[in-house]
């Protein structure tokens, strides 16, 4: 008898003989606000926590009872799940009901019950818990589409640090050639670039700061007023499991008194391309490869991700981390679109719209969405480890590597690093194809096989004489390798 898999993050058993249990709209919820799950009805639980098949004895029946609730915004605030989401299988002999609640997008969360918001959930382990003040603040704030362009009250061009409006300007003007830019007042300048708007709400058409200006430009305390949690962090460190650091960049910190947005940029990627090892590495042409430009340029766009897509209305910091074998960026808010949009470039969907136009205004960042591509680009042209992408409920990390696959399995035995170099070359690959392409015997490629596929490095595929063996890899890796097929193959369609 297949064994029931435990319940977890995305599976929930649910107990439904006749009808839809109440529980199941928490676990709704929960799904919905959290990263999405299936729940199956006709299975139950135990105190041991057994499960046991008890099946549905009219899944007919609440399938239409769950349809016609999904369509009453007074029972449920979205619906996310669709006729094809709902399946209806025998299992043990008996019937059984799988649900998929696709997660929400943003801006409708939190999907709350009974029209209470306060009946909002979360999915922790395989649990839900009711959203807590912060959470539920979190998901209403974040649901709006440009959060930095709200207008400020009773703040001014003397909550600004001049002397990066002043260097702004300089570079804005070295990138575009405009010159006219040097005549113009601050307030006028300020204006013309979309960092102060006209509040249009008032008879008076008053010229205000936006809260995207103030988080570039601002001095720091100006910014706490407003931000009472702001934190940028900068840290050099030998590894992640190291207390000390060897240097650092933060804002309030007496080095640097003014710290805003703008300034940490500039201090923080000079760290970083200091940072960047001397590695020499050359092309088949034998001429000097790119490794450091290649990444300066992937620092940089995962740098400005952070500060252009971070949520700061949190006390969690934006924490940038410079380790020996690889670079971390950290920012408070979840990624707004799916890896797979993040690592094609498609679908840009920004915060900070005001943040990410003074950005791209000198340069800086260029056309949105093109920073994904970028980052993984660079890790692919330099043999690198693909880059990970760690998406939070309230955060977003991004993983870039300085070190390349053989390297990052620097453990391995001389045989086991020849099976993995095997598999490169031929990704889908069985015991008796080493043995035909190679020196290593049956014995030894098996229990390497073994031993590989036991610490998963390698992934195992089928039974018996058709079980086939790849390298293991993770999504963003598998994401991008297609990509890189499709790419190809529009190459060869268009030669």
């Amino acid at each position: 008898m297949e064994k029931l898999k435990d319940e977890n993050i995305h599976l929930e058993y649910k107990t439904a003989k006749k009808t839809l249990p109440k529980a199941f709209w928490e676990t709704y919820s929960a799904f919905a606000n959290t990263s999405g799950g299936t729940i199956v009805l006709g299975v139950s639980e135990d105190e041991k926590y057994n499960y046991r098949v008890v099946g549905v004895e009219d899944p007919k029946k609440i399938k239409t009872d769950l349809l016609t609730q999904l369509s009453d915004p007074y029972k449920i605030s979205c619906n996310l799940v669709s006729e094809e989401d709902i399946t209806i299988e025998s299992l043990q002999g008996k019937k059984i009901m799988s649900i998929y609640v696709r997660p929400a997008n943003y801006n409708v969360k939190p999907v709350y019950i009974n029209n209470q918001i306060q009946r909002s959930y979360l999915r922790i382990g395989d649990g839900d818990h009711v959203a807590g003040s912060a959470e539920l603040r979190y998901m209403i704030s974040n649901s709006t589409d440009h959060i930095d362009t709200e207008l400020l009250d009773n703040y001014t061009i003397n909550d600004l640090n001049l002397d990066d409006v002043i260097a702004y300007r300089e570079l804005l003007i070295k990138n575009t050639g405009k010159e006219s830019y040097k005549h113009l007042e601050y307030g006028d300048f300020l204006y013309d670039i979309g960092a102060i708007k006209i509040d249009r709400s008032d008879n008076k058409k008053i010229k205000k700061l936006t809260v995207g200006c103030l988080l570039f430009f601002g001095k720091y305390n100006s910014i706490l007023d407003k931000f009472p949690g702001f934190q940028l962090d900068y840290f050099k460190k030998n590894s992640s499991l190291q207390t000390d650091w060897s240097d650092r960049v933060s804002s309030g910190d007496m080095n640097f008194p003014e710290m805003n947005i703008f300034s940490f940029y500039h201090r923080t990627l000079n760290k970083l391309t200091e940072s960047i090892p001397d590695k020499f590495i050359q092309n088949e042409d034998l001429t000097r490869g790119s490794y450091y430009s290649d990444l300066v340029i992937a620092l940089k766009e995962a740098l400005v991700n952070s500060l252009m897509h971070a949520y700061y209305s949190t006390d969690t910091p934006i924490s940038i981390f410079a380790y020996d074998d690889f670079y971390e960026f950290k920012n408070p808010g979840d990624m707004r679109v799916s890896k797979d949009e993040f690592i094609h470039g498609n679908n840009p969907i920004t915060r900070n719209s005001v943040i990410s136009i003074l950005f791209r205004k000198v340069g800086i960042a260029e056309r949105a969405g093109s920073g994904g591509p970028r980052i993984f680009e660079t890790a692919e042209k330099n043999h690198l480890r693909t880059p990970d992408i760690i998406k939070g409920l309230e955060s977003t990390t991004i993983r870039i590597w300085k070190i390349d696959l053989f390297e990052s399995l620097k453990d391995l035995s001389e045989s086991e690093k020849d099976i993995v170099k095997f598999s490169l070359r031929y990704p889908i690959f069985s015991i008796k194809n080493i043995t035909e392409k190679t020196k290593i015997s049956d014995y030894k490629a098996r229990n390497t096989v073994k031993d590989l596929t036991e610490r998963g490095v390698l992934e195992k595929h089928g039974n018996g004489k058709s079980t086939k063996y790849t390298l293991s890899q993770t999504e963003e890796t598998g994401i991008f390798t297609i990509k890189r097929m499709l790419k190809n193959f529009e190459d060869q369609m268009n030669k």
